[in-house]
Parts: structure tokens; sequence; C-alpha cells
């Protein structure tokens, strides 16, 4: 397994990642309507263009990746299969190296994630409603 920034993003690269982010969110976010989520693809889709894309690739199959907007960090998701194996870590280390500060927000609900960036030394800063889901984000920050 290796990571690295996607420099190009193909058609073939986007659709992967997309089916990735789609899988991490009905799965990460059941307490959220699955249409939510599928009502957003056209839009994260265009967003991908705009964010720095760290991927891991396994036998030159994405199976895992993170995107970045100045120091924000847009989401990181691993495929089905893949998930505890250390890919969100390995994501993480890459960002950490390229970035002295991220943030990110993320679901209250989503004990796990919230743990797994809790072990990643990120800090809880603030945590508000999102008025689009009625659902709690907390807001989190690691810093260099």
């Amino acid at each position: 397994m290796k990571v690295e920034k996607l420099t190009k993003l193909t058609e073939t690269n986007e659709q992967a990642l997309m089916a990735i982010w789609l899988a991490g969110n009905l799965d990460s976010h059941p307490f959220i309507a699955a249409k939510y989520w599928q009502d957003r693809v056209s839009a994260v889709s265009k967003q991908l263009a705009k964010a720095t894309i760290y991927v891991v690739l396994q036998d030159d199959q994405i199976i895992g990746f993170a995107g970045m907007m100045t120091n924000y960090l847009a989401g990181l998701f691993v495929k089905p299969g893949f998930r505890d194996e250390g890919i969100g870590s390995l994501l993480l280390f890459a960002l950490k190296s390229d970035y002295k500060q991220i943030r990110l927000s993320v679901y209250e609900k989503n004990s796990k994630a919230v743990r797994f960036y809790e072990r990643q030394d990120f800090d809880k800063i603030d945590r508000s409603l999102n008025p689009e889901t009625n659902e709690v984000e907390l807001k989190m920050k690691w810093k260099e």
C-alpha cells in the first residue's frame, strides 16, 4: 500500500472516489437519510476537482482517499472491505507531513470517526447543529 497525491483526476479515478465516498457516508451516517448523500453526489464530484486528493493504492486500485481544501480536511474515506486496516492513519500521516494544521467537521453521532480523530491528536474546538441534516457536528483541529 502506498499514499500518493493525485496529480490528475481522471474519469475512472473520479468514479472510484465517488463510489468510496457514497459507501462511506451511507455506512457511517445511518442517522441521516440515504437520499441526503445521494442528492449530493453531483456537487461533491465537482468539488473533487478543486481539492488536493491523497489516495491509498493497492494493486493500482484506490482503496482510500482524503480530500483537502487548503487546511480543511473535507473528507477521509476508506473502501468497504479495507476499513480498520490502518488506511485512515496512513492518509493522516501523509497529510500531517504536508500541513502544519488540519481542521475538519465530523458528526457527533459518528462516534467511531470521532474516536479515530481523537487518537490522531485532533482536539474538539466547537460543536454546532448542521441546519441541512439537523445533526450535531463537531469541529476538530490538529496542529503541528
